[in-house]
């Protein structure tokens, strides 16, 4: 017997959900599409190409790009909390010991407008999360454009490491 391919596969992915539902791991299972890819060689140079965006039930997941050959790509989270959004930058080959301010800054990865528009906590060991309030993942999305960036350090806060378009 044939099955049109579009119920064969929504019956995959059914039993899918419900496989995983059943193994009772606490995982929450999301659909992920990738709307935009990195430059060649994940490498996010002076021209400075937007992060990969994933959209998920319960937030978005953005890829951060090394930038200046700092090798610190990683990716970003933002989901919403309360009346605000929670997000979490993780960061592969931070140098050690570093504490690197991360902001969102209007505008995008080629072309960020300089001056923060929300503060994150700094990454350490990697990691920054940050609950920013009054700001919604709607407002992130909409006709102004923003970047999540992370900066060499408060000295060098003109010298990007990493970067995502939101």
């Amino acid at each position: 017997m044939k099955f049109p391919r579009t119920i064969l596969a929504s019956g995959i992915a059914l039993a899918a959900v419900a496989a995983l539902s059943a193994c009772g791991s606490g995982t929450t299972t999301t659909t992920t599409t990738a709307t935009t890819a990195p430059a060649a060689g994940g490498e996010y140079g002076k021209s400075g190409k937007g992060g990969a965006i994933m959209k998920t039930a319960v937030g978005r997941t953005i890829k951060m790009g090394a930038m200046n050959g700092s090798g610190q790509n990683g990716t970003a989270t933002i989901v919403t909390k309360g009346t605000g959004i929670m997000v979490t930058v993780t960061v592969s080959n931070e140098p050690k010991g570093a504490s690197e301010p991360a902001h969102i800054h209007a505008g995008t990865c080629a072309k960020l407008n300089p001056a923060p528009w929300k503060p994150l906590s700094n990454v350490v060991n990697g990691v920054s999360t940050t609950t920013v309030p009054g700001v919604t993942t709607a407002q992130l999305t909409g006709k102004t454009k923003y970047a999540i960036n992370v900066h060499k350090s408060a000295a060098q806060i003109t010298v990007y490491v990493s970067c995502g378009g939101i």
